[in-house]
């Protein structure tokens, strides 16, 4: 659970479609937006947009379309997310393996640059 996305976007540029809905459609569809973007937080790639606005059956066909496209950007930013999530992991890994690496009988002990460039395979 704690590499799980905690949060999403809305961008401003659905404000003028938002307006458009009642005040029922927004909760609406914010209880699918808030649905969506939990779900896509916990994959490795986020559940297609289209199977998704199937599951939210209360949405009007404007409310729907709003979801689609606020959906998408979500699926998008969780997909970039995950991609920098894996990188900083792969960062930390080889932070760690050099630090170990390293490491005397109670002293640190810090690589010159040639042996850095050896360990790393550079």
């Amino acid at each position: 659970m704690e590499n799980l996305k905690k949060s999403f976007v809305v961008y401003l540029d659905a404000y003028p479609h938002v307006l458009t809905l009642t005040p029922e459609e927004r909760g609406q569809l914010f209880t699918c937006l808030f649905w969506y973007a939990g779900n896509a937080a916990g994959r490795e790639h986020p559940m297609d947009v289209t199977a998704a606005g199937a599951q939210c059956r209360e949405l009007s066909p404007r409310a729907l379309m709003c979801f689609y496209f606020m959906a998408d950007a979500i699926a998008r930013d969780t997909e970039k997310w995950g991609e920098k999530r894996k990188s900083y992991q792969r960062s930390a890994a080889k932070r760690l393996e050099r630090r170990q690496a390293f490491q005397g009988p109670g002293v640190d002990v810090y690589p010159t640059k040639a042996e850095e460039k050896a360990l790393l395979g550079d």
